[in-house]
């Protein structure tokens, strides 16, 4: 190969660990070239420190390590549908807020999600004093197959609590009875 000036060669914009980089040592005024690798120039390089990255594929891609930790100053967004946990495995996920270290917590071994708690009973274990419906509804009958419900649906309006007793019958329970 011809000679080049270093600002002629092709750029390298993903280096792995084990590329070579040219140093020129050059301790007492007598040039000497050396090699060193990307990895012992820097440390492993499990960090990347970038404004945004993009991470892009073709069908299937996988990104696999014993642990990915993302850091974000102000978001991160994912504009497409998430799975967590796609196989299965007993392995807990749990979202802090800025009080709560358990602000929702999903208990993989016991198939239960906590609010509030990692140590959820239920399916839906919610540790609070209050649970929130936020929108009024009143069913059109009484009947479970009539109005769309399934058993176990709770609602409410400015009279009654509704509750799906069974597959085909609704309840209510007057507010005034409070």
């Amino acid at each position: 190969m011809a000679d080049k000036k270093v600002t002629q060669l092709t750029a390298l914009t993903a280096p792995a660990n084990t590329d070579l980089l040219l140093i020129i040592d050059d301790p007492a005024g007598s040039p000497v070239s050396k090699k060193i690798t990307v990895e012992d120039l820097f440390g492993t390089t499990t960090g990347l420190t970038v404004t945004t990255v993009n991470v892009t594929a073709t069908g299937n891609a996988t990104l696999a390590a014993n642990n990915i930790t993302l850091d974000a100053t102000n978001n991160i967004t994912l504009s497409r549908g998430t799975v967590i946990n796609e196989d299965g495995a007993d392995s807990d996920t749990r979202i802090e807020s800025d009080n709560n270290a358990n602000m929702v917590f999903v208990d993989a071994s016991a198939d239960a999600v906590g609010i509030g708690t990692n140590a959820p009973t239920e399916a839906l274990d919610v540790n609070s004093d209050a649970i929130r419906v936020r929108t009024a509804q009143t069913p059109a009958s009484s009947n479970n197959t009539a109005v769309g419900w399934g058993a176990g649906t709770i609602a409410w309006d400015a009279d009654y609590i509704y509750i799906a007793v069974n597959g085909t019958t609704i309840k209510r329970v007057a507010l005034s009875t409070f």
